[in-house]
């Protein structure tokens, strides 16, 4: 076991190849345009975006390249280069043939996945990695990440940027589920759900960068006011100040679209416009099935996730033959799993687990009890002998910096727990420890930290609470010391520190209470700041900031490990932490 667990930690790999399936599609060349040919090959025939073609001119290739965007029946490819397209431009009667990422023949078949927690499906409240994977399959926003992570057009087929106003142009021919059309007011009305929910998460507070949205949350005004809509498929969202990082979160959970209430009746269920939707839900289930099946990018007759309470019933499950992949987040290989029969693929997440302090407590005011607790900690002890080397130490005290970026090493002297503890006036004799249960692994963790404490002659009482519900004013009282995942969107710097550091955040996506003003002031300039390298200098003196009086400790950077069977092929770890599983297909002749 040691062994296959050092193998799948070398293998940093976050993606299984689509298969070389040899299927082509022939079709013509129906229109040239300056460096840009289209084909009469679409979406319906199996065509998707990153596909390869060859051009054909009297039996012989005379063009190569990629497709870089299809419709039901068009395709078009990626620029060629000049001279390529100088030799082509006068031909008649030329063919080409598109090689399939997925054989037709693959198509069809069900997978069997496992989630750990109850999921929550909205915009405004997805946040872990399970929501995460399932959402993405039934939602889409104005914008997405394609497989390479890059943000892309999504429901937005055009946008332009004037000032702080940004307007988009939703694509003509997006529908949800129910068969509504997706319209301007579908935006509005997702962009007004986020703004009014209970709780915000990482991937839902940047609605209140929006103009007049901190106002409508608050009741205050009746409409956002920095959102327009200009007629049935065009909307205007106009910002409160730049804000670089505004795509970003739109291609995140927070940005997805869902239907406003209407005419046509959503029923119970979760309504998206993504390329699966809810075939049937119950407590510990759900079943997907493809919302259109001609769509290209849907390869699979279902998928049905089940609930299971840890990795080790999943896997045992796995073993006879009840499942067919399971995600494993910073944990230990299953016992039950056997290597001969499954194949598997990790990768290093930016999602890091923390331990935060309310920073409201007067032993927290100077930060140090956490800096004492840094060295208290021996987070190498925690990856190597509770997660079996499933994370990763992290490079800095701080999650998305590399320990290029910042010089630490003041911050790190004197290294006593003693110093540090010896400098609080009043030491807590108990602690009140929050310990997120939507993560099992977690209360292996937390036994470690309760003890470190409890040598030093501080009680700790540990309460497991799902953190999705939370109640603000009890946490801010209660909560002295919590422990659980922080889930960015993505690696920009503001996605990275801004959610999880922000005071006005506090209660929501975050537990620190975190009142230094020369420091908030300094993470709103980040937001704000425009210039590529101010922003990075902002970053750096933040981290710079947060090493010297940390109001929260980086405990590791889980591995995102995958073990499928081996017939499954086109999922991918994200650095997310989730598989997306929008390419998944079953290769039947395996």
């Amino acid at each position: 076991m040691k062994i296959l667990i050092c193998c799948l930690a070398a293998i940093l790999s976050f993606g299984l190849s689509y298969a070389d399936t040899q299927d082509y599609i022939k079709c013509s060349v129906i229109h040239k345009t300056p460096n840009v040919i289209y084909f009469d090959a679409g979406s319906s025939d199996g065509v998707v975006p990153g596909e390869e073609f060859e051009v054909y001119y009297d039996e012989r290739v005379v063009a190569r390249g990629k497709i870089e965007w299809s419709d039901r029946n068009i395709s078009r490819s990626t620029e060629l280069s000049s001279a390529v397209f100088a030799d082509i431009y006068y031909y008649d009667d030329l063919t080409a043939k598109i090689r399939l990422y997925v054989a037709i023949s693959n198509k069809g078949g069900s997978l069997v996945i496992p989630y750990f927690s109850e999921l929550g499906l909205g915009p405004s409240t997805i946040d872990t990695p399970d929501e995460k994977m399932v959402a993405r399959l039934i939602h889409r926003g104005l914008f997405t990440r394609d497989q390479n992570g890059f943000v892309v057009s999504d429901l937005a087929s055009v946008y332009e940027v004037r000032g702080l106003t940004y307007t988009f142009y939703i694509d003509p021919d997006a529908v949800f589920h129910s068969g509504k059309p997706v319209e301007a007011a579908d935006v509005a009305y997702s962009l007004e759900q986020l703004a009014k929910s209970t709780k915000l998460t990482p991937g839902s507070s940047f609605v209140l960068a929006v103009r007049g949205a901190r106002e409508f949350r608050y009741g205050t005004t009746g409409e956002i006011a920095g959102v327009f809509l200009i007629d049935k498929k065009t909307i205007s969202i106009t910002l409160n100040k730049p804000f670089p990082a505004f795509i970003d979160y739109l291609a995140g959970p927070g940005g997805y679209i869902i239907p406003k209430p209407g005419i046509i009746p959503t029923g119970g269920n979760v309504i998206g416009a993504g390329p699966y939707k809810i075939k049937w839900r119950d407590l510990n289930s759900i079943a997907l099935e493809p919302f259109d099946r001609e769509l290209s990018e849907v390869y699979l007759d279902s998928l049905i996730f089940l609930r299971f309470n840890n990795a080790e019933e999943a896997a045992l499950s796995m073993e006879l033959g009840r499942l067919d992949l399971i995600p494993i987040l910073g944990e230990p290989l299953p016992k039950f799993i056997s290597s001969s029969s499954h194949t598997s693929l990790t990768g290093k997440t930016f999602c890091p687990v923390l331990l935060g302090f309310n920073g409201d407590r007067d032993y927290q005011k100077d930060s140090n009890f956490s800096r004492a607790l840094s060295f208290l900690i021996d987070r190498e002890s925690i990856v190597r002998v509770i997660l079996g080397g499933s994370a990763a130490l992290p490079d800095t005290p701080l999650p998305g910096f590399d320990e290029t970026s910042v010089n630490y090493d003041y911050a790190l002297i004197p290294d006593s727990v003693d110093f540090y503890m010896n400098r609080i006036s009043k030491m807590p004799e108990k602690i009140i420890f929050y310990v997120d249960s939507r993560y099992s692994i977690l209360s292996k963790v937390s036994r470690y930290i309760s003890g470190q404490l409890s040598s030093r002659g501080i009680k700790v009482t540990e309460r497991k609470v799902d953190f999705s519900y939370l109640d603000e004013n009890r946490v801010k009282s209660e909560l002295d010391m919590y422990l659980g995942y922080y889930n960015p969107v993505c690696e920009n710097p503001d996605c990275m520190l801004y959610p999880l550091y922000n005071f006005g955040l506090s209660g929501h996506t975050n537990y620190l209470y975190y009142r230094d003003n020369a420091f908030q002031s300094f993470l709103d300039n980040l937001r704000s700041e425009t210039d590529p390298e101010r922003r990075n200098m902002l970053s750096y003196g933040l981290a710079q900031s947060l090493a010297y009086e940390p109001p929260a400790i980086i405990l590791y950077e889980p591995y995102l490990m995958v073990i499928s069977k081996t017939d499954i092929s086109g999922i991918k770890a994200t650095g997310e932490g989730y598989i997306d599983l929008r390419g998944a297909f079953i290769e039947k002749d395996r």
